[in-house]
């Protein structure tokens, strides 16, 4: 045989063609399952995340709402103003957000065990789809020491004070029923206020003569400090929610008198009540007498020329104005 006779031999290949293209597809629906399990992850992940953060501002709705409710009610003791009365003052099941129903919050309450009239524990736990849950507490206490509202409460953002004459005290240490001085009792301030501009303004009004005249917290004499206090307590219109609140009680007695000519009685220690004096500007004139223990609300304005001995709080939605000099030579203002 010649070299002339050799032919190629020619080898089919498309074996191995057939097992790259295979390896390829393999390789490319590998990547590609792993690129939507990846995005199917992340779409979790970030579907997570947002409703963690909205059952978060549920959770936190919650607790401002309980915390609001506690401050419109008013807590003396949190054990049995707050824990026993929960169930009415605000409800013990999951309660929705305003047009967000798949957003739910529900508030419990525990009183401290140490201090249960004074301290306690508000839980909300709040909920979103995706069965989101976030649970936030907060601890809270009443204040053992002052910052209360004080003996004079101004609850407006900005006021115009006078002060006139230096007949009238402002005390805002702790007394009994007689007057005498509790030792040991809870100082509050003479004076309290929403702002410190407001503070600012109460303590510029007073001269020398009258800033010991208020006394309580902060109170010196040396330096001569009046107690003229920041508090930061409820607004004009937390109180209205409150006095509002107030006034829904059945046992309300309705005055309507604009003038006090003789003596006039607004309950007593023994016999507390909830009166409410509707008339615009109501005038105790001098040498008359006004008492009474409770709570005494003032629909319009107060002036007081005469005595008014008063247990409990006096809530006065207009002017308070003490001696305007109409039925007496001296003129205090506040």
């Amino acid at each position: 045989m010649s070299m002339n006779d050799r032919r190629p031999v020619l080898r089919d290949q498309g074996g191995f063609a057939l097992v790259s293209t295979f390896l390829i597809l393999v390789l490319m629906l590998t990547l590609g399952s792993a690129a939507l399990v990846y995005s199917i992850l992340d779409l979790k992940s970030t579907n997570h995340y947002n409703t963690g953060n909205q059952a978060m501002y549920a959770a936190e709705a919650g607790i401002l709402r309980g915390l609001n409710a506690m401050n419109v009610s008013g807590v003396n003791d949190f054990q049995n103003d707050v824990v026993l009365k929960w169930s009415s003052l605000f409800g013990t099941g999951a309660q929705s957000l305003p047009g967000y129903p798949a957003f739910t919050y529900q508030v419990t309450v525990v009183a401290d065990a140490v201090n249960p009239s004074r301290r306690g524990t508000v839980t909300a736990t709040g909920t979103a789809p995706s069965k989101a849950r976030r649970i936030v507490r907060a601890i809270v206490q009443k204040s053992s020491v002052g910052k209360g509202h004080g003996a004079l409460y101004l609850a407006a953002d900005s006021v115009g004070t006078q002060f006139s004459g230096n007949g009238f005290d402002i005390d805002g240490n702790d007394h009994d029923q007689l007057g005498a001085l509790v030792p040991g009792g809870v100082v509050e301030p003479g004076i309290a206020t929403r702002n410190d501009n407001v503070t600012s303004t109460v303590k510029s009004s007073l001269n020398a003569q009258q800033k010991d005249n208020v006394k309580g917290l902060d109170f010196s004499l040396n330096p001569l400090n009046p107690s003229v206090v920041t508090t930061n307590g409820p607004s004009v219109s937390d109180l209205d929610q409150m006095i509002n609140k107030i006034l829904t009680n059945p046992n309300v007695v309705v005055n309507d008198q604009g003038t006090i000519n003789g003596n006039a009685t607004f309950g007593t220690v023994a016999s507390p009540q909830i009166t409410r004096l509707t008339s615009s500007n109501v005038r105790i004139h001098a040498n008359r007498n006004a008492s009474g223990a409770g709570i005494l609300i003032v629909d319009g304005s107060i002036t007081i020329n005469g005595t008014l001995d008063f247990i409990g709080w006096i809530i006065v939605r207009g002017d308070t104005v003490i001696n305007d000099g109409y039925d007496a030579g001296e003129t205090n203002t506040l």
